[in-house]
């Protein structure tokens, strides 16, 4: 007997034997199954933009991705930031950051520029409060400020001492017209 064909197999024990067949499995596969070992079975799309608008789920994905995308960049162009906000021909900027348990806060007022070009501003009183908010999401310190503003740049500058200051406010008040603006302390 041949030693070769029982290797791995009990004295006695007969192999066992595979019959496979490929011609055989592929008669009894269905019609599709046969047609694609034939080679005549759907071919894939090629391209970028083909395979995204091939079918109707990859055309709604496609429309989701670019509905989100312009919500994101309108929301971001137009929606405005809420620590810069303009009185007439000035703008105040706000902001704020954090450097070894004290917190730095500035408020910057600047002509308006249109088309490059500074626009004059007249003399202006400038009542300013600023005001904190801790991690519990209350109003914890409090400044008051007054300035007259000349029509050139200027900075009102505070500070205040305490770590837990998550974000500074400020109440302006430029020629009657008031406003709030908010800046998030950034920790430096």
């Amino acid at each position: 007997m041949d030693d070769s064909k029982n290797e791995g197999y009990a004295e006695g024990e007969e192999p066992l034997h595979f019959y496979y067949n490929r011609e055989e499995r592929l008669r009894n596969a269905p019609r599709i199954v046969q047609e694609y070992y034939a080679g005549r079975g759907p071919r894939p799309v090629k391209g970028l933009f083909k395979v995204l608008v091939a079918t109707r789920a990859n055309r709604l994905m496609l429309f989701s991705l670019v509905a989100c995308l312009l919500l994101v960049l309108f929301t971001s162009l137009l929606g405005g930031s809420d620590n810069k906000k303009q009185f007439g021909n000035i703008q105040a900027e706000l902001s704020s950051f954090s450097f070894e348990d004290i917190v730095y806060v500035s408020l910057r007022l600047s002509p308006k520029q249109v088309s490059g070009q500074k626009q004059q501003a007249h003399s202006e009183n400038v009542k300013v409060e600023f005001w904190t908010v801790d991690v519990d999401k209350q109003k914890s310190q409090t400044q008051t400020m007054t300035e007259i503003y000349s029509g050139n740049e200027c900075f009102l500058r505070t500070k205040f001492s305490d770590y837990d200051i998550l974000q500074v406010l400020a109440d302006v008040e430029i020629a009657g017209k008031k406003q709030t603006l908010a800046a998030s302390v950034q920790r430096r």
